[in-house]
């Protein structure tokens, strides 16, 4: 059985399971907050993951600055000898969470920059929402199999990115417009299902954040509303991000205090156009929206510092 978690232990505090006098003992036995060993544990993660990032970055800068100077097979060599040696090492060797999520991580760049190379080596005339595709699905199966978050997310980026450029092809226009708007339908409709189909899975379960689609639900919403407020789209996209804003708000509400900062960035970017729309853009103008600017900024901070004092954070 799994321990409880921190929302847990909010739903049984508010529901009265858990009284307030024993909500830091509760916190303890779970290891809230966190101890120094743990912060410890915590960047020696981040700092081996951006490492291995870095590491895999300044080779492909090497091979593309050096494009010319080098030949066809050892521009493959120096993309695929680290791929097959990151491959045998988690193969053959019992590595630590970390080690395997950074390696991962570094093998699945590597995976991109190889199938780059190849494309760009051989003409091999694919379009580059194919490559980003074929990267996806190419990750799924290493995702799964090291349990990998940071490989899952990846993932998840270059889906997005295949359909976006699948997108500006046109070739979908025979079911949607060919413009933004419809690219910001379609990015609020997947991502909201991928979303749900998220927050019903045990956390234990979830490869993926439910906050990312989340997030990136919320982004093709307000689109939509930036877009109608020119008039280049329809009065339906202010629906889509009102069932949004509430969504978002109830299931972050004392929870995910992020996901609420970037919720109220959202309402001030809105407001913010919506008053530049009517006003002249002169001294006096920008001064009227500077000021409304920091007003609504005052006015989210203060409603977040609420927030997360509500959430016992």
């Amino acid at each position: 059985m799994l321990p409880p978690s921190r929302s847990s232990l909010l739903g049984w505090l508010q529901s009265g399971h858990l009284s307030q006098h024993s909500w830091p003992a509760a916190l303890r036995l779970i290891g809230l907050p966190p101890t120094d060993t743990q912060w410890q544990r915590l960047l020696e993660r981040l700092l081996l993951t951006l490492g291995l990032v870095c590491i895999a970055s300044g080779l492909f800068f090497f091979i593309a600055f050096n494009w010319q100077l080098l030949g066809r097979l050892p521009r493959l060599l120096l993309v695929a000898l680290p791929l097959v040696l990151v491959c045998l090492l988690l193969w053959r060797r019992a590595l630590t969470p970390a080690a395997v999520q950074g390696l991962t991580l570094f093998a699945g760049l590597n995976l991109g920059a190889l199938l780059a190379l190849i494309g760009q080596t051989y003409q091999s005339g694919a379009d580059p929402w194919q490559l980003f595709a074929l990267w996806a699905l190419l990750l799924l199966p290493w995702a799964w199999l090291s349990q990998s978050t940071p490989l899952t997310a990846l993932a998840w980026l270059l889906a997005q990115l295949a359909l976006a450029r699948y997108w500006h092809l046109g070739l979908l226009e025979a079911l949607f417009s060919f413009s933004a708007e419809g690219m910001a339908w379609l990015l609020v409709a997947g991502n909201a299902l991928l979303w749900g189909a998220l927050s019903r899975l045990p956390s234990a379960q979830r490869l993926l954040p439910a906050f990312l689609p989340a997030l990136a639900c919320g982004l093709g919403a307000t689109l939509l509303v930036l877009l109608n407020l020119f008039e280049t789209t329809s009065a339906w996209g202010w629906l889509a991000w009102g069932i949004w804003l509430v969504v978002a708000y109830r299931a972050w509400h004392q929870r995910f205090v992020t996901g609420l900062a970037l919720a109220a960035l959202s309402v001030i970017c809105v407001s913010l156009v919506g008053v530049g729309k009517y006003i002249e853009a002169d001294a006096g103008g920008m001064l009227l929206l500077g000021i409304q600017a920091i007003v609504l900024s005052v006015i989210a901070v203060r409603w977040l510092a609420q927030q997360r004092g509500d959430s016992h954070e």
